[in-house]
């Protein structure tokens, strides 16, 4: 996959505006008045989509699924050294044996 997972979140939180949108825009007036919706608004509005969705299932280089997340940890790994990791697990034993 060559796009991380935040950017799949991202692109299917606006496919899910859009459609949202063109609910909206679609059901906008009632039958009994003489006014009908915007077709050509609602065509840009599935195009959209569509194309969004397209550009998701067509993301298939690569076999990493990437995350934004993988900086953040490899950051984070770097700055516990052992004497930080020890101390804790110390602490965590002497919680669980106070728990028990």
């Amino acid at each position: 996959m060559q796009h991380t997972i935040e950017d799949l979140i991202k692109r299917i939180n606006v496919m899910h505006e859009k459609a949202i949108e063109l609910h909206r825009v679609r059901n906008q007036y009632s039958e009994l008045s003489d006014k009908t919706y915007d077709k050509q608004y609602c065509r840009i509005l599935v195009e959209d989509i569509q194309s969004l969705a397209l550009g998701i299932a067509m993301d298939k280089e690569g076999d990493d699924v990437k995350t934004e997340m993988d900086k953040w940890k490899y950051t984070q790994k770097q700055e516990v050294d052992e004497p930080v990791q020890e101390r804790y697990y110390e602490w965590m034993g002497r919680k669980l044996r106070e728990v028990r």
